[in-house]
C-alpha cells in the first residue's frame, strides 16, 4: 500500500510529459536569443529589409533526437537590406518603439551534428514556413 501511495504522489508531482514541451525562462540560456535571430534571418521573401528581434516573450523546448525550440518574440524592421548578411549586432531596429509583429518560430537544433533548421514561423495570424 505504501508503494502505491508513493507512486501516485510522485506521479502527481510530475507536471511534464517525457517528450512534451517544457516552458523555460526567456533569459535562462543565450541560445534562445541566438535561435530567434536565426529564425528572422531566414525570412526574406517579399521584403526589402530584414526584421530583427526586439524582445523574447516565451520559450519552450522539446527534447527529441535533438531539441525543438518554440520561441515567441517581438520584431521590428532592421537597418539591414535583404541581400546583405544578417548579423544581430549590425542589423539593429530602425525604431525600437515600434513593434512590427509578434512571431513564434520553431527551430530544430542538433548541435553534435552541426544541424539547425527552421521548421515553422508564424506572425500574428500569418503563417510563413520554410
Amino acid at each position: 500500500m505504501l508503494v502505491v501511495a508513493t507512486f501516485f504522489l510522485c506521479a502527481a508531482q510530475s507536471t511534464s510529459l517525457k517528450g512534451g514541451w517544457k516552458r523555460k525562462q526567456v533569459g535562462e540560456d543565450a541560445i534562445f536569443d541566438e535561435l530567434a535571430h536565426y529564425a528572422v534571418s531566414k525570412q526574406v521573401s517579399d521584403r526589402e529589409f530584414f526584421d530583427t528581434v526586439l524582445e523574447l516573450v516565451e520559450v519552450e523546448t522539446q527534447t527529441v533526437a535533438g531539441t525543438n525550440y518554440r520561441i515567441k518574440f517581438k520584431t521590428a524592421e532592421s537597418t539591414c537590406r535583404i541581400g546583405e548578411e544578417y548579423d544581430k549586432e549590425v542589423c539593429l531596429p530602425r525604431n525600437r518603439e515600434t513593434v512590427k509583429d509578434t512571431c513564434t518560430a520553431v527551430v530544430y537544433d542538433v548541435p553534435w551534428l552541426n544541424e539547425r533548421s527552421l521548421t515553422s514561423f508564424n506572425c500574428d495570424g500569418t503563417r510563413m514556413s520554410t
